[in-house]
């Protein structure tokens, strides 16, 4: 029998879809809510471990787009107030911009 080298295939960076699932998320809930969680689950065609992340994810996203929402809100008000109460005069442009829209609705 010949000695045979292995070959070792250079390793790429592992992706979220080839990661280990390794960390666990626990939580208490009653058994009736427990049973309707299975029961959503497999109606959807899913394991429940599947329907609680899919679930998580879409929760967080909302939460997410929720926040910055919220921040640009936030930062659009205070804008807005600070445009107010400047003492600026409207300058030459939106002076025009004015008169041509008031031209074109006024026909």
């Amino acid at each position: 029998m010949s000695k045979q080298r292995k070959t070792t295939k250079a390793r790429s960076r592992p992706t979220a879809k080839r990661m280990a699932k390794t960390a666990r998320v626990e939580a208490r809930t009653t058994a009736r809510k427990k049973v309707l969680y299975v029961e959503t689950a497999a109606r959807k065609g899913l394991t429940f471990t599947e329907f609680v992340e899919t679930s998580l994810d879409e929760a967080t996203k909302r939460a997410q787009q929720e926040f910055e929402h919220m921040e640009l809100s936030r930062r659009d008000a205070k804008a807005f107030v600070a445009a107010m109460l400047a003492d600026d005069e409207p300058s030459p442009r939106l002076v025009a911009a004015a008169k041509r829209f008031k031209d074109l609705t006024e026909a």
